[in-house]
């Protein structure tokens, strides 16, 4: 990142490899990083730039390029990355697709009582369903499913009816094991847990049990009632009641809600039966049955007498647009191991460490005994995980 001379406006620049980007405003800051507003200088063009520092033990931006890059089967919903680069001994970047505001700001912002319309609520859970399946098929659980980790398009690119899924950083290939003695052991020693917060936590998580597909689609049906209640029963328990939030999601019933939601008793009993489907799986491995659940939401829009055209609660002049769900082929993907570690630039000090030098003759060989011993105890242990990786 570089700045003009003195006596003159400062400019932040980003120069990435194929472009110079320079800073225009912040759009959000947290825990594991920054991401700003930028314009590209050679043709104006608005992006948006995650930035993430060096010294960062587990790095996110890593993850998502090895994710993004290892995706087989493309999906609409999906954001993508334009290109990365490191800012010396500083920071990894990566540039992306600038969108508009995420769900968890557009339910907060919208309307006065701070929750989705009925229509636009199904739209959406439409839409984030297909996202999540489609993460599915590649192999991938999130383990972060909440409404700040989708946004909608702008509106000045014509997709502002169209939701994307931004945030792969804690994404996982689900580990599976074989059926033998041990297999409840190696699950326990060698389970994915979950990443992302209480409040969306599906029970199995709350439990620290090994996580699969089914569990993604539990936090999604969670964001889901959200979007209709403004708050979920357990919104306003704190970090120590953990136990109290997994014993009210363990016992939800249709009618525990039905005084806070003001729809259908029709709709509130077709709505759980959602997370009846979303539970039936009873390995990690199995997918949740997509397709059912979709045809479940447009029965939905029935049930409460909503119309599917109904414009959006975010832009009440135009007829909804969004892409409907399609269905696709669901098959259990290869069990290959993730894309190599991404390249951020020369600059770039890897993963392992900020010296950038390159690793000695010695310390390879004595990687590569290592990888062959744990591969022969793996063999011995009738273990089997679907990928090698990136912590």
């Amino acid at each position: 990142m570089t700045s003009v001379g003195p006596g003159q406006p400062q400019k932040e620049l980003i120069r990435a490899q194929n472009g110079t980007y320079e800073v225009t405003k912040p759009l959000a800051t947290g825990t594991f990083g920054s991401i700003y507003k930028v314009k590209r200088e050679s043709d104006g063009k608005f992006f948006a730039v995650k930035c993430e520092a060096l010294n960062m033990k587990s790095s996110l931006l890593r993850q998502m390029s090895v994710v993004l890059a290892s995706i087989h089967h493309p999906s609409p919903f999906f954001t993508n990355i334009e290109e990365r680069g490191t800012v010396p001994n500083r920071f990894l970047f990566i540039v992306m697709p600038l969108y508009g505001e995420n769900l968890y700001e557009l339910m907060m912002n919208t309307n006065k009582d701070r929750k989705f319309s009925m229509a636009t609520g199904l739209h959406l859970a439409e839409q984030t369903l297909a996202a999540i399946r489609d993460l599915h098929r590649n192999g991938f659980i999130h383990r972060d499913i909440k409404p700040s980790h989708f946004c909608i398009g702008r509106e000045i690119d014509g997709q502002h009816h169209q939701v994307y899924l931004l945030d792969f950083g804690l994404c996982k290939r689900p580990r599976f094991v074989k059926k033998n003695d041990e297999a409840e052991e190696q699950m326990r020693k060698n389970a994915i847990h979950y990443r992302g917060v209480v409040k969306y936590a599906s029970v199995h998580a709350h439990q620290g049990k090994n996580l699969g597909y089914k569990d993604d689609m539990e936090s999604w049906w969670y964001m889901v009632l959200e979007f209709f209640l403004g708050a979920l029963p357990w919104a306003l328990l704190n970090k120590e009641s953990e136990q109290d939030v997994l014993h009210l999601k363990r016992r939800i019933t249709a009618p525990m809600v039905a005084s806070v939601w003001r729809t259908t008793p029709e709709t509130t009993a077709g709505f759980f039966d959602l997370l009846t489907i979303i539970r039936e799986p009873k390995d990690v491995a199995e997918f949740v049955e997509y397709d059912r659940i979709a045809d479940g939401i447009q029965k939905l829009f029935e049930k409460s007498k909503s119309n599917t055209q109904e414009p959006p609660d975010w832009d009440c002049m135009t007829d909804y647009k969004g892409p409907g769900y399609q269905q696709v082929l669901m098959i259990a993907p290869p069990e290959v191991g993730l894309k190599p570690e991404m390249d951020f630039g020369k600059s770039d000090p890897g993963a392992g460490g900020e010296s950038g030098e390159q690793p000695k003759k010695e310390d390879v060989d004595k990687k590569k005994k290592k990888k062959k011993k744990s591969k022969k105890k793996g063999k011995s242990n009738n273990k089997t995980t679907s990928a090698e990786e990136v912590e």
